[in-house]
């Protein structure tokens, strides 16, 4: 199956989720992990969130890939119209900006993968690892213990300020405007010279010509005026959103910067892994309810005020500020730049972040792309387990270090 039908397949699932339907069946077990929390966040506040994902029709369909034996990431993007209403009670509280999006969409593939089969810890029901990823269809029991490919491991949006198609529908009107004025003077001038000269053969020539003069200046003029219009609109557009992203184009300066000297200590750096990563941990910090005992952050900061975010969209770019090594463990610090909704005394609040972002990573290990934190192997016993909230193994008891294997979050601020 093709990076492209899974990621639309995905987001078609995805919009149904937010209707109470199913977890998406190609979620990857760290994501369905950060949508089950976004869900418990929007009920806990009596929100509900409709997602729009609509248009996704232009021509740009592409996708990156990344290859590290036996992974290949595939970063697909596509142009489409992304937005969430929000509502309470029935009554609409709000909508996210909308306008033509970049769609970027990460799914990871293993090479030589078979669905492996497992069985319900709790009825012993088997069957292939998709198949639980919303419980055990047979009893219910959730679990993460497991990992298939291929699978969607993160995805963000990024805006643009003109919309191709919609250029090139207002094109053919523009066209076709000059067409209908062309045949309404091209009638207009027939008739009045074939009354006025009693000659039929007369008014068809006069009016022929008429006619394609007025077309041809016609077109010509409302080109131009639209060509105007459309330059002035692009430019304001442009403009406002230079004024509004020129932090996150400055950021992006920092990524070749970044990456010359994490590889440095990380040969296989993948930068474009590495901003799917950071999105998913922050998530899944804002959105997690026991933010003591997480695994993935070890930051002793008050983030109590996390508690009224209920959507947190990507702006695009990160803030690269340096690396430390102590020890043998790697320090990454950044800045991180998104949009957090926020829900306070009845209103819905849309509001830029920049958090600052420390994380570690110990370097006797490589970029593993397939790990994931709710289907861990212990060391010790072989055993697999989620270590999301736990720092030992629970079959064995043998301690583990999540730094040894991912990446974990050591401060998170704004």
């Amino acid at each position: 199956m093709s990076s492209a039908t899974i990621r639309d397949e995905f987001f078609e699932q995805y919009k149904e989720f937010y209707n109470g339907g199913p977890i998406p069946q190609h979620s990857s077990s760290d994501f369905a992990y950060f949508l089950e929390c976004h869900r418990n966040r929007l009920e806990q506040k009596g929100i509900q969130a409709v997602k729009k994902i609509d248009r996704i029709e232009d021509d740009i369909d592409k996708a990156v890939h990344y290859d590290k034996q036996p992974y290949t990431l595939d970063m697909t993007f596509k142009e489409c119209n992304y937005e969430t209403e929000y509502y309470k009670d029935g009554t609409f509280l709000a909508r996210s900006d909308k306008d033509t999006e970049t769609l970027y969409c990460n799914v990871l593939y293993k090479q030589g993968y078979q669905e492996e089969t497992i069985s319900c810890p709790n009825c012993g029901h088997a069957a292939g690892a998709k198949t639980f990823v919303n419980g055990c269809p047979m009893c219910g029991t959730r679990f993460k213990t497991f990992k298939f490919f291929p699978c969607v491991t993160s995805f963000y949006t990024l805006p643009k300020f003109i919309e191709r198609k919609k250029t090139e529908r207002n094109m053919k009107k523009v066209v076709g405007a000059g067409v209908i004025l062309a045949l309404l003077v091209a009638i207009g001038v027939f008739i009045y010279n074939w009354k006025t000269s009693g000659s039929l053969g007369a008014g068809l020539f006069f009016g022929v010509i008429a006619g394609l003069i007025t077309g041809w200046l016609g077109t010509i003029f409302l080109y131009l005026g639209f060509s105007f219009i459309l330059a002035v609109t692009s430019f304001s557009k442009m403009f406002a959103q230079a004024a509004d992203t020129s932090d996150i184009q400055a950021a992006r300066f920092t990524k070749k910067k970044m990456e010359n000297e994490i590889r440095s200590y990380i040969p296989d750096f993948s930068y474009e892994y590495f901003e799917g990563k950071i999105q998913d941990l922050l998530r899944a910090i804002i959105f997690s309810e026991d933010r003591n005992n997480l695994s993935i952050y070890k930051g002793r900061d008050n983030l109590g005020y996390l508690n009224d975010v209920i959507d947190v969209d990507y702006r695009g770019g990160f803030k690269y500020e340096g690396c430390t090594v102590v020890g043998d463990v790697l320090h990454v610090r950044l800045i991180n730049y998104v949009v957090c909704e926020v829900y306070c005394d009845g209103k819905i609040g849309r509001h830029q972040r920049n958090f600052k972002m420390e994380m570690i990573k110990r370097l006797n290990r490589s970029n593993d792309l397939g790990f994931s934190i709710h289907a861990v192997n212990c060391k010790t016993c072989g055993a697999t387990f989620d270590a999301m909230h736990v720092e030992k193994c629970p079959h064995c008891g043998h301690p583990y270090e999540l730094i040894d294997d991912d990446w974990v979050v050591i401060y998170v601020g704004s």
